[in-house]
């Protein structure tokens, strides 16, 4: 199987489009391309800075402009861009639309950055919104902090969410935030801590509450941090599992314990057991950027990113994914105590996500938030990949959480 990944590489640095991959080569070589080449064994940690660069520092200085823009992944992929330095890293953020208009903070999934909510960002500024949406550490254009001394954890997310509100010129005291996947686990999470931020709560198929039993065995060895498995195989292991090339269909969300394939009846579903593959795959994340998937932004990440596989491991293990129960329940307190402008908190799940199983999740988010303060949109025909292609829905579902907020 390594075999064969180097074949893949080698194949695609000798493509037409080879200029950008033998600027990788000429300077700064990526972790992501590292863990899938080399064959020596040996620990990267002793290789790694404190703060992991992002592509904007490795790969961007050595671009002519013509090449960023044909990347799946440009620099001006939406407007009002800047980046956020901090002790953590430099922050990827973006934030356009009326700026009278009401603000709404999207935080994105664990693999593809922020403009896999492009579509929703647009649909957003269109109806009169302020959006704001940013690479989480170590995805796109952020970088990040060293795992090895920071955890991707809670307090690691709430921070760069907190630096990310204040560096805007306009003041981010109330705003609707809406979190997906990953990023509605986060969003939950912060909205515990900080209820006052908060005017309204939209969880679009969102983890926080994912049963444990869809964890295998296989995941829960491949993630441990017990030392079983060495540090340098786990990420060449969950890279070589998140890269599929350009030619071959593969998860937004990947399947951590094996190859991705088509879900069957038989298949187990649930959390990372789920072996899905998305259509969504194929779908443009970015207006007149054909070139721009799901598929091929997850696998620039990984040839490009050095902090990429570090961040998604890192997060699978400290993020607010599993058993946060008692997080969730001290949102609904603040709802009933009346701390904040939130009057109810909405989910926003597809009918076909074999990720997020949506009578789980509902009956879980019943128990802990109660039915008054629960509001549920499901739509039908979606799978995992809700929050990207049917980003219509999810504005119908803000305009009328504000509506009765008023």
């Amino acid at each position: 199987m390594a075999n064969r990944i180097s074949d893949i590489f080698a194949s695609h640095f000798t493509s037409p489009a080879s200029r950008l991959n033998l600027c990788l080569f000429a300077g700064v070589a990526s972790l992501g391309t590292l863990i899938l080449l080399r064959s020596t064994s040996g620990s990267l940690e002793s290789d790694r800075p404190e703060i992991i660069p992002s592509p904007a520092q490795t790969i961007l200085p050595c671009l002519s402009g013509e090449e960023k823009r044909a990347l799946p992944y440009p620099p001006d992929a939406l407007r009002g861009a800047r980046d956020v330095d901090s002790p953590y890293g430099s922050v990827r953020l973006y934030e356009f639309g009326p700026e009278q208009g009401e603000k709404v903070l999207l935080i994105h999934g664990i693999s593809t950055p922020s403009i896999a909510l492009a579509g929703l960002a647009h649909q957003l500024v269109e109806r009169g919104y302020r959006v704001m949406l940013f690479d989480l550490f170590g995805r796109g254009f952020s970088s990040g902090p060293d795992p090895s001394t920071h955890r991707y954890d809670s307090a690691l997310y709430a921070s760069e969410i907190l630096l990310c509100i204040q560096s805007s010129p306009i003041p981010w005291t109330s705003f609707t935030l809406i979190g997906y996947s990953l990023g509605g686990a986060i969003a939950a999470d912060f909205a515990s801590y900080f209820p006052n931020l908060i005017k309204g709560l939209v969880l679009v198929a969102p983890g926080g509450l994912i049963r444990t039993k869809h964890i295998t065995w296989k995941s829960k060895l491949l993630y441990s941090t017990g030392g079983l498995i060495p540090e340098f195989l786990i990420q060449r292991l969950v890279a070589r599992r998140l890269w599929t090339g350009p030619e071959t269909t593969r998860t937004i969300e990947p399947e951590p314990d094996g190859q991705a394939s088509p879900l069957n009846d038989d298949e187990p579903k649930g959390g990372l057991r789920s072996r899905a593959v998305y259509i969504t795959s194929h779908l443009g994340l970015l207006r007149d950027n054909p070139n721009s998937t799901a598929s091929t932004v997850v696998d620039w990440q990984l040839l490009h990113h050095q902090g990429f596989v570090p961040a998604f491991i890192s997060s699978i293990r400290y993020a607010p994914i599993h058993n946060q129960h008692h997080r969730w329940r001290i949102v609904a307190q603040n709802i009933e105590k009346g701390v904040g402008e939130l009057k109810e908190v909405w989910l926003v799940l597809g009918d076909a996500d074999p990720i997020i199983i949506a009578e789980e999740l509902i009956e879980d988010a019943r128990e802990v938030l109660g039915e008054k303060k629960l509001r549920v949109r499901i739509v039908k025909g979606a799978g995992h990949e809700v929050a990207i292609d049917r980003a219509d829905e999810i504005v119908e579902v803000v305009d009328q959480a504000l509506k009765e907020q008023a």
